[in-house]
C-alpha cells in the first residue's frame, strides 16, 4: 500500500488555451482594472474635495446604474 503524497495520475498533461480563454481572461482584468480605477477616483475625490467629492459622484452614478440594472433586466 502507497502511503506517499503523490498524486495517483500523471501530471504532465497540459491545457489547450484558446483564444476565448485568453479573451475572457482580458475581459475579465480590464473588469477588475476597472473598478479599481473608479474607487481610486472616488477615494482621490473624497481626499481633495471632502464630503462633496464623496457624495457628487455618487449622485452621478445613478443614472449609469439605473441604465445597467435595466440592460440586465432586459437580457
Amino acid at each position: 500500500m502507497d502511503m506517499s503524497q503523490h498524486p495517483a495520475a500523471a501530471d504532465d498533461t497540459f491545457e489547450t488555451v484558446t483564444k476565448k480563454d485568453v479573451a475572457e481572461k482580458r475581459a475579465t482584468n480590464l473588469t477588475y482594472a476597472a473598478i479599481v480605477a473608479i474607487l481610486g477616483g472616488w477615494a482621490t475625490s473624497s481626499a481633495l474635495f471632502g464630503l462633496a467629492g464623496f457624495i457628487f459622484p455618487a449622485v452621478a452614478a445613478v443614472p449609469v446604474i439605473f441604465v445597467i440594472m435595466v440592460l440586465l433586466t432586459l437580457g
